[in-house]
């Protein structure tokens, strides 16, 4: 199918044009790789847009992958008393609202057993007052009767819904059980009761923690902490896996012993590639003014020259370029591309030798 889809690729192939810049981009050579969207992926040509990044170096920093406190959940009973249901174990997967367990608990039942006996009393106290107004209003007994009863049926209205208040504080009631639920999204990392124990309120029962994000720490020498800000971009490393974050946090002391300064970034886990308390290592960018920085492999060199091919509505151009340094894999452009264009980082070999005619190693078609 590949070699179909290069049969069928129709190029205009021109020899290179003279010299001359265009809008103050570096020189462009006219000929012009033409190309549709689908033809350059299937292809396998990717790109990649020009943007400006600061050009400090880059610090490579050794990390640790910790909880984010901020989507960790423990799970307590807000009474004593037995576990008589568990509806999720260790590993589980739950929402927020997802039942964890049961509790028999016996100063639920009391509370339960008052509430309904200040319910009929309330109920009761209302009947007496709500007679006693209507003979009062007959004025068949006196206001001091009638205030009498007004007081006691208040009386037993407040203390009923004092108890209701306290009993709903408590969660969710079935029965004389009260049913637990998860705070959050997340795993049940630790189960920490069986059906039957008994439980208190100092009893932690269930470990929750979300790890779509996680908090990686890094440690930098006290040098390198000064070139540290908060909003740097940095990069967390691991085998297979490179994740985006910046930095939000620079600690502000230096430890005693490893004389090294923490830092900290939050990172979104992409199939939760990274698991607490797994080593990796934290690149950190430094600032420095900004400039143009495109990969290394957007860069080939045609007739002594470092040329870029940048995608435009019908394929690809290529177009001279004005070179700085070199920062951690990235070349600096000082001139040739602007912010918003999209170059090629991949099948540039390709492209080269489609609009050179002559392939790697000096041999023409």
């Amino acid at each position: 199918m590949r070699k179909f889809i290069l049969t069928g690729l129709a190029f205009s192939l021109i020899a290179f044009a003279g010299e001359g810049h265009e809008h103050g981009h570096g020189e462009e050579h006219k000929e012009k790789i033409h190309l549709s969207k689908e033809q350059a992926k299937a292809l396998g040509i990717e790109l990649y847009e020009v943007k400006r990044e600061p050009t400090g170096k880059i610090l490579k920093l050794p990390a640790e992958v910790r909880e984010n406190p901020l989507t960790s959940y423990a799970v307590y009973s807000p009474l004593e008393g037995i576990i008589r249901k568990l509806y999720v174990k260790e590993g589980d997967r739950v929402k927020r609202g997802t039942p964890v367990a049961e509790i028999y608990s016996p100063e639920l039942a009391n509370l339960i057993g008052e509430l309904k006996m200040a319910k009929v009393k309330m109920e009761s106290s209302k009947k007496v007052y709500e007679r006693d107004a209507q003979l009062y209003r007959e004025k068949v007994i006196d206001y001091t009767r009638y205030y009498t009863s007004m007081l006691e049926y208040e009386r037993a209205k407040g203390e009923y819904e004092a108890l209701k208040s306290k009993l709903e504080s408590y969660g969710e009631v079935k029965g004389y059980h009260l049913v637990l639920r998860s705070p959050g999204d997340g795993y049940v990392v630790s189960q920490k009761v069986f059906l039957g124990e008994s439980v208190g309120l100092d009893r932690e029962l269930f470990e929750i923690h979300s790890h779509d994000t996680v908090w990686i720490y890094g440690w930098a020498d006290e040098d390198s902490a000064r070139h540290v800000r908060e909003g740097s971009p940095a990069t967390v490393k691991l085998k297979g896996a490179n994740l985006p974050c910046r930095i939000d946090f620079v600690g502000h002391e230096v430890d005693v012993k490893t004389r090294r300064v923490k830092v900290r970034c939050i990172t979104q886990n992409r199939g939760h590639a990274l698991k607490p308390g797994m080593f990796v290592s934290l690149e950190v960018k430094t600032g420095g003014r900004k400039a143009i920085l495109i990969p290394k492999s957007a860069v080939q060199d045609i007739e002594g020259k470092k040329v870029a091919f940048v995608w435009e509505e019908d394929g690809f151009k290529a177009r001279e370029l004005h070179l700085g340094g070199e920062i951690d894999g990235y070349y600096v452009v000082e001139e040739g591309l602007k912010e918003g264009e999209k170059v090629a980082v991949s099948g540039t070999v390709f492209l080269k030798t489609k609009l050179t005619g002559v392939e790697e190693g000096g041999h023409a078609h």
